[in-house]
């Protein structure tokens, strides 16, 4: 009698032997699934689940296909496998194993999206990875899962996705080892088959010869060559025409005619033909996909960036721990030239924190009790004790993979065109390939097989497919290595080419943190600087940070105002502390009041009475100024745009020497500044501080912001400078300039590939191995030129 698995409660197969220890006893397992659900179980001491679900084994399921995804329903691995977003939704990132192409993307998508509950939807198809948020109230993570596994691909989830590649590979390669040996061999029989003079001329030693091949190539087609075959059913099935169903066409004419012709004994068989070009195309395919994934792999490449395991300091002392049970809370040991594994506050010690892999800066940082630090910073010298503030998962790292998966998910208008030229390039391959059928069929026969082979692989657009995402991808790895979060890969396809940029000042041009240097007090009042410390408490404006001062005072009804100030009600009298332009607007007495010019002036009143005012001064940002002149050199129109007095707003400009600018603006009329310039066809770039300057960001063409830290995942901006210096912004100018250079050359070499190897294969002149060749290698160029971005800006 078949064992059942202890987990789901389906029959174990006969030959599989994975088991688990549940509470000290082995259990068998059906799966690997169900075999890594039952070990979190137990590792993390909830083996009694199995004590108390409903009877003593799982009831039968309901839905048969859901059987090998349901155990991700499991509270404790949804919990794991999922992360929360606004209003109650979840979000999960899922490798799609059998995604080759944009076109394989389109279809997922266009599915995935008409299910109920399906939020959002991004997908890369050069990492294969999709990014889904979904309502778990609507639709069960299994039920995500099942649907991608119906339409023919194979999902997995990130933690189980590094083993599962390890296992793809490892098949792939001996795919190409059978398919190397097998053309190999039936290539060594193939030769007196074709030479006259030899014995096998005979009629009985041809056909062994015959025999012998087929039996050969029956190996390697079903076989080597059973990824295409798959692959092309499953798209047939889905009504969709991907990139392999012209190469499964062709290998599939080859085998069964060349079956046909060995049985019949009339005319050349096409065994070594078949196996060559599924040789070549697997071995391209292998290539190609090591090299796009070298590098490429923005998740891969920032987890390399941490250690392995981390010191947590316990009440049984130090002990080395795996980083993937590091969690929020743990106390960890950092010393001298280590990297620091998880975000964490400094508890004790201090040190000089080198930042450069995460913001691109160079200087380290000196940090010390009461600091935050964020996973793959070095400690330079001495040593610390942190305390984590998040979970292993969640740290800045993470948030830069996921919003990096995110924006490489997100089509831009120009790779929206190449796919669906793409599409309708497939359906033209295959009309070509009937119509040269049909053509030699009339007037050389003998010709028609290795023709038709030969329009179907060389003509497949693989590298038209890959042109842009390659080189997008490669470009949004490069930002990042320089500091450039790109949140949107439609900003690399329009910096460059936007003339007109404009700046806010206060946390942008300059620092944002600033200083008091001077409080004037019309009115008497005790202490106004605590007064200003409880309003500001609210407000993430850089103006804030000058009164970060301990208050007592408690504010009722706080509220921040978009490009005015902030007001509240304290002991029962409202305050309200913003600009003059405001406080005017309310009708309150604003007098002549002299200050430095580059300092900018905050007014407190209280109810009708002007109460005091701050003086507060600013450092210029580091690479402020050296960005501003060269983009002047570089003929673009700069202009500072900011809510602060004019006056203050002069000063800087004249220090920067922008010739426009202006002041006392509130958020709308930065919008319209914009607008004017866009009625104009003018595109235009926006850099702004990403606080209190969301609404201007969003009407510009190209917007860049300066985000940190924990605020860094709720910026809308297209480019997130990660450190505290605008200096990237110019290398992000150049990475985007070359991006789109490189999407050029890549757009012209697969179009001109496709336009002159279709005359050449329909005429006859290129061999079915040779297309095949040709096939591969130019998907091959397309991704090393693409890698050209990795390598330097010019």
């Amino acid at each position: 009698m078949a064992h059942r698995c202890f987990h789901c409660g389906e029959p174990v197969p006969a030959d599989c032997p994975l088991t688990a220890t549940i509470d000290g006893i082995e259990q068998p397992m059906c799966c690997i699934g169900c075999q890594a659900v039952a070990r979190f179980l137990a590792d993390e001491s909830h083996a009694d689940f199995y004590q108390y679900r409903e009877g003593k084994t799982p009831g039968v399921q309901v839905e048969s296909d859901t059987c090998s995804w349901r155990h991700l329903d499991e509270p404790a691995v949804f919990e794991r496998l999922t992360s929360p977003t606004d209003g109650g939704l979840r979000q999960v990132t899922i490798k799609v194993e059998g995604m080759y192409c944009s076109a394989c993307g389109w279809l997922i998508q266009k599915v995935l999206k008409d299910l109920p509950g399906v939020e959002d939807l991004h997908i890369n198809s050069v990492t294969q990875n999709m990014r889904l948020v979904f309502d778990p109230g609507r639709v069960r993570l299994s039920e995500l899962f099942t649907q991608i596994a119906r339409l023919g691909y194979r999902p997995m989830y990130q933690q189980d996705s590094a083993h599962q590649a390890d296992t793809a590979r490892k098949k792939q390669l001996r795919q190409i080892a059978v398919a190397g040996f097998g053309m190999m061999f039936i290539m060594t029989l193939a030769v007196p088959l074709y030479n006259p003079e030899s014995m096998a001329q005979d009629p009985g030693i041809r056909q062994f010869f015959r025999l012998t091949s087929l039996l050969i190539a029956t190996i390697v087609y079903f076989y080597s060559g059973q990824s295409f075959n798959h692959n092309a059913i499953r798209d047939l099935k889905n009504r969709h025409l991907g990139m392999d169903v012209p190469v499964a066409l062709s290998i599939s004419i080859a085998y069964f005619v060349s079956v046909y012709i060995s049985f019949m004994d009339d005319g050349h068989v096409y065994f070594d033909s078949m196996a060559m070009f599924i040789f070549f195309l697997l071995l391209g395919r292998f290539v190609e996909s090591a090299v796009k994934h070298k590098g490429m792999d923005v998740r891969s490449a920032l987890n390399a960036l941490i250690p392995v395991s981390a010191v947590r300091m316990g009440h049984q002392g130090r002990e080395e721990i795996p980083i993937d049970q590091v969690k929020k809370g743990d106390k960890l040991m950092i010393k001298a030239n280590q990297v620091v594994p998880c975000d964490g506050e400094i508890t004790a010690g201090s040190g000089r924190f080198d930042e450069s892999l995460l913001t691109g800066e160079s200087t380290p940082v000196k940090k010390t009790i009461g600091d935050t630090v964020y996973a793959g910073a070095r400690l330079v010298n001495d040593e610390v004790l942190i305390q984590t503030t998040v979970n292993n998962q969640n740290t800045f790292l993470s948030k830069l993979a996921d919003l990096m998966e995110l924006a490489q998910s997100k089509k831009p208008k120009t790779l929206q065109s190449v796919d669906r030229i793409a599409g309708y390039f497939v359906a033209v391959v295959l009309l070509l390939a009937v119509g040269t059928g049909l053509w030699y069929i009339n007037h050389a026969p003998d010709q028609v097989l290795p023709v038709v082979l030969s329009v179907l692989i060389a003509t497949c657009p693989c590298a038209l497919s890959l042109a842009t995402p390659t080189a997008l991808t490669a470009g949004g790895i490069k930002l990042l290595q320089q500091g450039v979060l790109v949140n949107n890969t439609e900003a690399l396809s329009q910096i460059h080419r936007c003339r007109h940029w404009f700046f806010d000042k206060t946390g942008t041009l300059t620092e944002d943190r600033l200083t008091l240097a001077k409080v004037h007090c019309v009115e008497a009042l005790d202490n106004p600087e605590a007064i200003a410390a409880a309003l500001q408490r609210i407000s993430n404006h850089p103006l804030a940070s000058a009164f970060r001062q301990s208050s007592s005072f408690i504010v009722h009804n706080a509220e921040e105002l978009s490009g005015r100030g902030v007001s509240g009600v304290i002991d029962g009298q409202c305050w309200r502390m913003g600009s003059a332009r405001w406080l005017k607007s309310l009708d309150i007495s604003i007098p002549e009041h002299k200050a430095e010019a580059a300092d900018t002036v905050v007014y407190l009143a209280r109810e009708h009475t002007l109460i005091a005012i701050f003086s507060l001064r600013v450092e210029a940002r580091a690479g402020a100024a050296d960005l501003l002149q060269w983009l002047q050199k570089d003929k673009k129109h700069v202009a500072i745009i900011s809510g602060d007095d004019s006056e203050t707003v002069k000063a800087w400009a004249q220090q920067f020497s922008v010739p426009e600018f202006r002041g006392n603006m509130r958020a709308e009329d930065k919008i319209k500044a914009i607008e004017q310039r866009q009625q104009q066809n003018h595109p235009c770039v926006m850099v702004g501080d990403g606080v209190n300057d969301a609404p201007v960001l969003s009407q510009a063409d190209v917007s860049i912001s300066l985000k940190q830290g924990a605020h860094l995942a709720h910026s809308a901006s297209d480019l997130i400078i990660l450190g505290r210096s605008l200096g990237p912004i110019k290398q992000a100018v150049f990475t985007a300039k070359k991006t789109q250079h490189i999407i050029k050359q890549n757009l012209f070499w697969a179009l001109l590939y496709n336009g002159s190897v279709t005359p050449v294969a329909m005429m006859g002149l290129l061999a079915p191995w040779m297309a095949a060749i040709g096939m591969s290698l130019s998907s091959l160029l397309v991704v090393l030129n693409s890698r050209r971005v990795l390598r330097g800006v010019p």
